[in-house]
């Protein structure tokens, strides 16, 4: 990746120095003190010369003083990935790494996002959010809706507990899905110690809670970590100062005179996390870090000592409690620690007495060690974060960094179950809902994760249309993982976060990039962790419908697409081309994508005058739906579509034009169907209001995508106001007949029996047959066919039919006509041999004959019969056996 050696420091000249005043310079010299001395403990663990560039990087973002203003993220990963996308930041860093001078680095723009010759201007146009994080710490008070934190408690109480490393587990989760908050319910129900170990400079306007600076310098200085057994030592103090401390307040805080004036588990927790406020907590531990520094000299002792120690303050703690608490069951825990934002434990301790480093132990690792002592206690630990990933927080036991977790069963699993779709007005009724209602986007962030939401509805006193529109650069700054909003430059993975968001991505289970790629997304960009099993391999996660991302996507691509050479199908021809995306589904995630951009196009171009207003549109007002087939198919078609008549011998001259004059479409991304449960009208309007089109289950043959059609924009949101395109996609290059794919609505129930009367109004359908592999139409048709195929009378709905052939500009609006042969790419491809270093024909014959899978045209056997008998040329047995 990085082609250029690192050096390694020298005594030589310095870099070119800074101007700054006296003090500065003294902070500015201690952090080169402090990245120096990682950096050589780097060389001489051996590290590579990637990985030394981006956990230099990293350090130096650390140890960067607050008035370098550095607003990049710290994590390896992530200035990995920094690094990739600046590759004349290289030079930079290399220079200070030979110099041991950071100055230059830390003031660089790609750290700072200022822009050099804008007069110290950023480049984002990113909110500062000062208005978010009042409305932040308000939606921390707002009533909790759910059993999440309930349930949580069940699950740890019936865990196996006794086992190594069987007293803690993880929450892994994307960010404002409610982890903070969950766990904060948490110790309502069980006594609870809580830690928010975030980095002093990521406390951006809306973080909150604040973090406890005196615990994360104590715990997450890794600088200050000589060995594994130094770190594990320290960890074993500071529980041992920890559980001292908080045993001395349990009797101040709570007074009770006998047995029977005992507290019950609930109130104990409730009071004491009310006590615990921010300023008794700050002094709590303010006074526990003083401790341990004063006892410091101690670390030098056998770490055995301090572990037994902590063991006999853990038991004093929990003897203090069972004096004020009525515990009505022993095996439950009686004290709850977590650990928030605990991704700043992922520091590697530089031990020179472990030479792999991927061995090499971290802060997390030090710290569960010290827990693992207490594990025959009542006493349990979460781990909770955003920003780090399996490796950390939950490895696999192959790739864990502990022997003993290497070689035993498999942890206590990671929590993912989480608030979702959990806002007061819900459940919603038919009925109860227009379009306009539908496209105010503080009625869109009602879905999916509490974050938007709450953070929008805490807007009491403040401008609430600048609440929401600060909210939405925060939606699309998590989604992209980046304060440079619209920049043009986004990393490879953000840009893959936004496609997805918006079409739904099947990516390949093989690649093991995709791992990462995907853990990526649920640490960085805002990807659901539905289930993470036991064995921790793997992840099983993805983007489900959330509108609020959703229009944060859109709009998030709308700027995207500006930038000259910017295209979607750059994109996803890149990722086929990796092999990230399963080529399996490539037909229909090309037909999503036609969608999804004519989609976009009908959104602009029927708010032209608000984009000229705003800036940008709005993608979850909805569009004409004639707008729409206007924007997807090429112009020269529009006339024979807008005036087709139903092609299922219903008894109607009326066009599809004035069938659907009024008619409304609204989809800013797709949800995976279960099962064919959703083939009704009623499952339109639910996926209507969520802004959701429909990709169907695999057992579903004759249809692979819906999207809901509302028939008047005045209507109410109902039932009798629903219809469908209902599309089904086909790759093969050969085409079918005419009156193959037939799709017929009343073979599924999708509209509500007729009767006899026909008392029930008949509602119009499309259904759209899109040969995607085949280069050329019927002989005598054209790309795009409308008309009957069936001539019988009928009392059925009206179905307006059309059939296109192709995937270039001759049928599709949408596609650029410099494009079409990337579309032709991505589709062509085979799906088994695309891969194959040797793509001419003869090699790939070769390569067919080791039979891969069965095909007729094997050189083994020959189906045709020969035109003439020929002389028999196979040996008979009997006439063999009589010689």
């Amino acid at each position: 990746m990085f082609q250029q050696s690192i050096l390694q420091p020298d005594p030589g000249p310095s870099a070119k120095r800074i101007k700054l005043p006296s003090m500065l310079d003294e902070k500015f010299a201690k952090a080169n003190e402090y990245i120096n001395n990682m950096v050589e403990k780097f060389h001489r663990a051996g590290m590579k010369d990637d990985e030394l560039l981006a956990h230099t990087l990293s350090y130096t973002i650390i140890f960067s003083p607050p008035e370098a203003h550095v607003k990049a993220s710290a994590k390896p990963i992530e200035c990995t990935e920094l690094i990739r996308n600046n590759p004349e930041f290289v030079e930079l860093l290399q220079s200070a790494i030979k110099s041991g001078r950071y100055e230059l680095v830390m003031s660089s723009p790609v750290l700072t996002g200022k822009d050099p010759n804008a007069g110290g201007e950023e480049r984002s146009t990113h909110y500062e959010l000062v208005n978010t994080g009042v409305a932040a710490s308000v939606a921390w008070k707002t009533r909790y809706l759910g059993q999440y934190h309930v349930m949580m408690l069940t699950h740890i109480n019936g865990m196996d507990r006794s086992k190594l490393y069987g007293s803690s587990t993880a929450i892994i989760q994307s960010s404002g899905t409610g982890k903070s908050r969950t766990v904060h319910e948490l110790a309502g129900l069980v006594f609870t110690i809580p830690f928010n170990l975030r980095h002093p400079n990521e406390s951006a306007g809306w973080a909150y809670p604040p973090e406890d600076t005196k615990v994360w310098k104590y715990l997450c200085d890794v600088s200050a970590v000589t060995t594994t057994k130094h770190g594990e030592a320290r960890a074993a103090l500071f529980f041992v100062h920890l559980f001292s401390e908080v045993a001395n307040n349990i009797g101040a805080v709570f007074a009770v005179s006998g047995a029977e004036s005992k507290l019950p588990p609930g109130e104990l927790a409730h009071r004491w996390r009310e006590h615990l406020s921010q300023e008794v907590r700050s002094l709590l531990y303010d006074k526990i870090i003083k401790a341990c520094e004063d006892d410091k000299a101690r670390l030098h002792e056998n770490p055995n000592v301090i572990f037994n120690e902590s063991h006999h303050a853990l038991k004093r703690l929990l003897t203090a409690l069972g004096a004020v608490c009525a515990f009505p069951n022993e095996r439950d825990i009686k004290v709850l620690l977590y650990f928030d934002e605990a991704h700043e434990l992922g520091y590697v301790i530089p031990d020179d007495k472990e030479p792999d480093y991927n061995r090499k132990k971290r802060l997390y690792d030090v710290l569960c060690s010290s827990l693992n002592h207490f594990r025959a206690c009542p006493i349990f630990t979460l781990f909770l974060s955003t920003q780090s990933s399996l490796g950390l927080l939950a490895p696999s036991a192959e790739v864990a960094r502990s022997s003993r977790q290497r070689d035993m069963l498999p942890l206590q699993a990671p929590f993912t179950e989480l608030p979702f779709d959990c806002h007061p007005s819900f459940p919603l009724r038919p009925g109860t809902l227009n379009l306009e209602q539908l496209g105010d986007l503080a009625f869109v962030a009602r879905f999916g994760r509490p974050l938007f939401w709450t953070m929008i509805e805490a807007s009491a006193g403040q401008d609430k249309f600048e609440l929401i529109n600060a909210t939405m650069q925060l939606a699309r700054s998590k989604l992209v993982y980046s304060n440079n909003i619209d920049g043009e430059h986004q990393t490879d993975v953000a840009m893959l976060a936004t496609l997805d968001v918006l079409i739904t991505i099947d990516y390949e289970p093989k690649r093991e990039l995709v791992h990462k790629y995907e853990i990526d997304m649920v640490t960085s960009h805002m990807r659901i962790a539905f289930s993470i099993p036991k064995h921790r391999f793997y992840i099983r996660s993805g983007y489900p419908s959330e509108p609020f991302l959703a229009e944060a996507a859109s709009r998030q691509m709308y700027r995207y697409l500006q930038f000259p050479g910017r295209t979607v199908a750059n994109l996803l021809r890149e990722n086929f081309d990796n092999g990230l995306i399963d080529l399996g589904q490539k037909g229909e995630v090309v037909m999503r994508l036609l969608l999804r951009m004519a989609y976009m196009d009908a959104i602009i171009t029927e708010q032209a005058d608000e984009i000229d207003r705003t800036g940008e549109p709005n993608f979850s007002k909805g569009c004409s739906f004639l707008v729409f087939l206007q924007a997807l198919f090429a112009r020269q078609f529009h006339e024979e579509i807008l005036r087709s008549e139903p092609n299922n011998g219903v008894t109607s001259t009326c066009t599809l034009e004035d069938a659907f004059e009024h008619a409304v479409v609204r989809f800013t991304h797709f949800v995976k169907a279960v099962d064919e449960s959703i083939m009704n009208t009623r499952s339109m309007v639910s996926s209507f209001m969520r802004g959701a089109a429909f990709i169907c289950h695999n057992r579903q043959k004759a249809i692979n995508i819906i999207i809901p059609i509302l028939l008047d924009k005045g209507y109410a949101l109902e039932e009798s106001s629903m219809s469908a395109l209902f599309i089904q996609v086909k790759r093969r290059r050969k085409r079918g007949s005419l009156t193959a794919y037939v799709i017929d609505e009343k073979k599924h129930g999708f509209f509500p029996n007729m009767t006899s009367s026909g008392e029930q109004v008949a509602r119009p359908y499309v259904t759209l047959v899109a040969e995607l592999g085949v280069a050329d139409p019927p002989a005598g048709k054209s790309f795009v066919i409308t008309g009957n195929t069936d001539k019988r009378s009928s009392k059925q709905h009206p179905r307006y039919g059309i059939r296109t052939y192709g995937c270039t500009e001759t049928t599709w609006k949408v596609i650029n006509p410099t494009e079409g042969n990337k579309y032709q790419h991505i589709l062509g491809t085979d799906d088994f041999l695309a891969d194959h270093p040797r793509q001419d024909e003869g090699a790939l014959e070769l390569v067919l004959q080791m039979l891969p899978y069965w095909c007729d045209d094997a050189v083994w056997y020959n189906y045709e019969q020969p035109e003439e008998p020929e002389q028999q040329d196979y040996i008979n047995l009997d006439e063999l056996s009589e010689h």
